[in-house]
């Protein structure tokens, strides 16, 4: 039987968190950069970070909260029920960092918090697992009951398949500021929300019975195999529809092609995306199998902490997006994203060796 942590998932993470850094500096530039962005070799770093910071940031983060619920053998519903409270607070940590401070330090680019007050209950990937927390907790009640756990996943997948069909976001709007973002929660539209659980919903479920299927096989080489033909056939098949129904590739390409955010996922973007995460599952399995699941220490670090990195980078990524828009060059941007990942990293290491700690004896 598999037991413990799952190396490749370990390592998936980890690139998670780097993607997220590193995309959420270039997010400050992006409006900024001169001509070298776009062509070559200019828009080799802006590409390359922006596909890492797509689906293999946020939508493996959230298969992986999937996939940890699926194997903690500690957690219970209240725990559960505890870790919605306390990540749910951190929804206006982190809207004060992106969406606040920045507008307070440059209203100029930014505009001035006065005039999108609603900012500040934005949906974030806080908020999104914190929901979450709720549906995992339902899982570990129903835990010795299989057949109702797959009848309300199924269901769940269901709706969200059919609302997000039904919804199309570009038009989607009451008009008013407040409402739009709670309503943002739910479906996906662009009024300071961001991650709704219309389609995004799909991806912690995704990563929950997958590691159900993991552990029922105790076959990597089983589960790898399947992951890569299933990527193969998935991706395959969204892309040639995506392509000949001219539908903006959000799930491949955030703004490459169009000018779209990759959390407005149409039904095939979600396919897509459904079968990226396959095929990074099984090249991640690959590599830990070539390097005898011996995941670089800093690697480790960065997935055993991630929530803690994410928690962390703000602190330098908030200010920094009021003065990123005198960075008008992809590889400089670049490197100021490098330099705060090793900051962010750094910083976490500190905490949890000097600050931690000494809290937990109080």
């Amino acid at each position: 039987m598999n037991k413990g942590r799952v190396q490749a998932i370990e390592l998936m993470k980890a690139i998670a968190i780097i993607g997220m850094v590193l995309v959420h500096v270039l997010e400050g530039s992006l409006n900024f950069f001169d001509d070298s962005a776009w062509v070559l070799p200019g828009s080799i770093p802006y590409t390359l970070i922006e596909f890492i910071g797509g689906i293999p940031a946020a939508g493996v983060f959230t298969f992986a909260m999937g996939w940890g619920a699926a194997f903690s053998k500690n957690a219970t519903v209240n725990s559960y029920l505890k870790r919605a409270l306390k990540i749910g607070l951190l929804l206006f940590y982190v809207n004060l960092m992106y969406a606040i401070l920045p507008g307070i330090l440059n209203p100029e680019v930014f505009g001035r918090f006065s005039e999108h007050p609603w900012a500040i209950i934005g949906f974030n990937i806080y908020s999104y697992a914190s929901i979450f927390m709720l549906f995992f907790a339902l899982m570990k009640k129903l835990q010795n009951n299989t057949k109702a756990k797959a009848a309300i996943s199924i269901a769940a997948v269901a709706a969200i398949l059919i609302v997000d069909i039904a919804i199309a976001p570009e038009s989607f709007t009451t008009g008013n500021g407040w409402l739009d973002t709670l309503i943002g929660i739910f479906v996906r539209e662009n009024h300071y929300s961001w991650f709704p659980l219309v389609p995004w919903g799909i991806f912690p479920i995704m990563g929950y019975w997958a590691a159900i299927l993991y552990k029922k096989w105790d076959d990597s080489k089983k589960f790898a195999l399947t992951n890569l033909v299933t990527g193969i056939v998935l991706t395959a098949i969204s892309l040639i529809v995506i392509k000949t129904n001219e539908i903006p590739m959000a799930a491949m390409n955030p703004g490459w092609v169009n000018e779209i955010d990759y959390y407005y996922l149409t039904i095939w973007n979600v396919v897509c995306a459904v079968g990226m995460i396959c095929l990074e599952t099984a090249l991640a399995f690959g590599i830990m199998a070539l390097t005898k699941n011996k995941l670089h220490p800093i690697l480790a670090n960065m997935s055993h902490n991630v929530m803690e990195m994410f928690v962390a980078h703000w602190i330098f990524v908030g200010p920094m997006l009021a003065v990123l828009n005198k960075v008008t060059n992809v590889w400089v941007n670049a490197l100021i994203g490098l330099i705060t990942l090793i900051a962010t990293y750094f910083l976490v290491e500190a905490w949890n060796k000097f600050i931690k700690p000494k809290i937990a004896t109080k």
